[in-house]
């Protein structure tokens, strides 16, 4: 698996996958979540179209999730 950091902007990102192995989730779960307007949507990177998350949204999903 690619451990590359993503920086945008000074800012690291993370992908789906790593952001569902923090909360124990499913990815499926996490875009039900952002479909449904529950969680913030994610950045979009341009190029590749990956969601990504800042650690900021990471935690805000933690806490409205209650993991």
């Amino acid at each position: 698996m690619n451990k590359r950091k993503i920086i945008i902007g000074g800012k690291r990102y993370y992908r789906v996958s790593e952001v569902c192995k923090v909360l124990g989730i499913f990815k499926n779960t996490l875009y039900n979540w952002e479909r449904l307007k529950k969680i913030p949507k994610a950045y979009r990177d341009p190029m590749s179209g990956w969601r990504l998350y800042s650690q900021k949204d990471v935690e805000k999903i933690k806490r409205l999730s209650g993991r």
